[in-house]
């Protein structure tokens, strides 16, 4: 159970989560709180207002409520220094400093994670792609994220119910309250084979701030994100892009052209930003998930398997270059040129023949590994 030093110390004024990241290496959150004035000058600096919060405790009575909300509801509270807090979401950089779940958290451990995103505005075949796109991903044993929006996010959830497939909303306000108010029962059903997620004390609204910043949790607690429909700009696009950053696979559905809903979907495309998914085979390939289940967790395996036997028909510059990544691992096409003593140019044309023969895969970011 979450301590109230370490609510407390998501609520000191001027600290950010890369700060608090760094004192937590070095300290704990009880430790900081015990600190004298002149020790805490050493640590802040000249921030007054930081060493008086802290100083003051003036943020306990607010953490004291909060671990009555906690308790009384059965909430699980995890500090990011807790062997709980789930693993994938430790490993970005501005992960959240405590993660409230209303469920069964388990869940975000040990299972295949899909985030799939989308327009709130969804149309027919938006609905369409997204209850077949669930309904496949059942057979590969996942646990599927959203954020509880209106459109393909409601999609996404209820579908996973009708398959009983785990699923938990991550929300941009407290877990006292649900947002839009029209998924209230679909969230009362999530929290029975799945639940819901917020970094957020209790009373916080949901203001259009708060929905940017849970985006980055629905990109850091997947294995890969899936976009459905999205508009060049908006919250799926955000969270393609945090996905980008923080290493993760990103899959789009295409669309037809000009439809302003697959604007952002072909945008990812085209930039190499997404890979396309046309298929459960499609899908398979890029997450490596055909692989062996370990039984005992339901965890995927992660080693991937290649074919030793596989390029011995390969010569020339084709040869070298999946030997390259066959030894190397996932390169990006700059590193790939550099250990290859190719052009850029050259490395395009060989790469794409490698990857029509299916002996390479292209990531986005120009990233490729062998097969």
């Amino acid at each position: 159970m979450v301590s109230i030093y370490e609510l407390a110390f998501t609520q000191i004024y001027g600290v950010g989560y890369k700060t608090a990241q760094e004192i937590i290496k070095h300290i704990t959150p009880e430790e900081l709180f015990s600190l004298s004035k002149s020790q805490l000058q050493a640590l802040f600096g000249n921030k007054e207002r930081t060493i008086n919060d802290i100083l003051s405790k003036s943020m306990f009575s607010r953490c004291e409520q909060e671990l009555d909300f906690i308790n009384k509801f059965n909430i699980h509270a995890h500090f990011i220094t807790n062997d709980s807090y789930p693993f994938r979401l430790k490993q970005i950089p501005d992960a959240p400093l405590c993660l409230f779940v209303d469920g069964n958290i388990s869940n975000l451990n040990n299972q295949r994670i899909v985030s799939i995103v989308g327009s709130r505005s969804n149309t027919d075949y938006g609905r369409y792609v997204t209850e077949y796109i669930v309904s496949e991903l059942k057979k590969l044993n996942v646990c599927i994220i959203s954020g509880l929006a209106r459109g393909i996010d409601a999609i996404s959830h209820k579908t996973s119910l009708n398959h009983n497939i785990p699923t938990f909303g991550v929300l941009g306000h407290g877990l006292d309250m649900i947002y839009p108010r029209e998924n209230f029962d679909l969230a009362m059903k999530m929290k029975l084979q799945g639940g819901l997620i917020s970094e957020y004390f209790t009373k916080t609204k949901p203001i259009p701030y708060n929905f940017p910043a849970r985006n980055r949790i629905i990109a850091g607690l997947s294995d890969v994100v899936i976009v459905v429909e999205a508009a060049k700009k908006g919250g799926a696009l955000i969270t393609a892009r945090l996905a980008n950053d923080y290493n993760r696979e990103v899959i789009a559905v295409p669309g037809r052209l000009g439809d302003i809903y697959s604007e952002g979907c072909n945008f990812l495309i085209e930039n190499n930003r997404a890979s396309i998914f046309s298929s459960l085979k499609t899908f398979e390939k890029v997450m490596n998930w055909e692989q062996i289940v370990d039984t005992n967790n339901n965890y995927p395996q992660t080693n991937e398997v290649i074919n030793v036997n596989k390029g011995v028909n390969l010569d020339g510059k084709k040869k070298i270059i999946y030997d390259t990544l066959k030894t190397k691992g996932e390169l990006d096409i700059d590193n790939l040129s550099i250990e290859t003593g190719m052009d850029v140019s050259v490395l395009s044309v060989n790469l794409l023949e490698l990857e029509l023969e299916d002996y390479v895969m292209a990531k986005p970011g120009r990233v490729y590994k062998a097969l």
